[in-house]
């Protein structure tokens, strides 16, 4: 059951990269191209955790493992830049001052640097849980997959995560109230939501992940969209 979930996310991911593809492709919105890497890396995250108990453990599926921790250690933070990028297509005024858009894209690569020990400090342990079969950087003591096998706690708070989501539903928010497009805050509320114990029980974050993608790119169509239509009119 849990096996099939991942590789339907695989799919909505797949489904949302290409349309960010095409956002891209006619719009040029730097916002599409920065999420473009992110997106793709997502699918192949769902797509390996969904894939793991046909692969089963052994060096295959740890190294198809590694770059789904490498996406997220690298691009998590991405989605902040893309906020200030959309509140930059939405027309507002003071997101177009370069400080504004500067204070977004340090904070995300602070969020980088606090995250960039994880590629030399962290290693990858199995993990048996529901019918998934996958690689972890943490186990708990109802993920183990044998009696010898030692619980291993997680490195704390997921801080990056959890400011990129706050990030994100600010922006959405501002969107809701200023231009009454309220799916980016709709978004990282279902992605916080997601990520709370009872729903990460069932493995619901990853659903979240689709949710937040969904409201981010629905966002940059929405105003990219909008903005060249602007300027269509205005040079007609």
């Amino acid at each position: 059951m849990f096996s099939a979930m991942f590789l339907f996310n695989a799919a909505l991911q797949a489904v949302l990269l290409v349309w960010l593809v095409r956002i891209w492709r006619q719009t040029g919105a730097a916002a599409a191209a920065l999420l473009l890497l992110p997106q793709a890396l997502l699918i192949w995250d769902n797509l390996i955790v969904g894939s793991g108990h046909w692969i089963g453990f052994g060096d295959l599926l740890q190294s198809l493992s590694w770059p789904r921790f490498w996406g997220h250690w690298l691009c998590g933070a991405w989605l902040i830049i893309a906020s200030g990028a959309i509140l930059r297509l939405a027309g507002f005024s003071w997101a177009q001052e370069r400080w504004v858009m500067g204070t977004f894209c340090l904070v995300t690569l602070a969020l980088m640097a606090y995250e960039l020990p994880n590629f030399w400090t962290k290693v990858l342990l199995p993990v048996c849980e529901y019918d998934l079969i996958r690689y972890s950087t943490s186990v708990s003591a109802q993920q183990l997959c044998s009696p010898e096998q030692a619980v291993v706690a997680g490195g704390g708070p997921p801080i990056p995560q959890l400011v990129t989501v706050l990030v994100v539903m600010g922006a959405g928010l501002v969107l809701a109230i200023k231009r009454k497009f309220p799916w980016l805050f709709i978004g990282g509320l279902l992605m916080f939501i997601s990520a709370t114990p009872p729903f990460m029980r069932y493995k619901m974050d990853n659903v979240g992940e689709v949710m937040i993608c969904l409201g981010a790119i629905w966002a940059i169509a929405h105003f990219a969209d909008s903005r060249n239509r602007v300027r269509l009119g205005a040079s007609g």
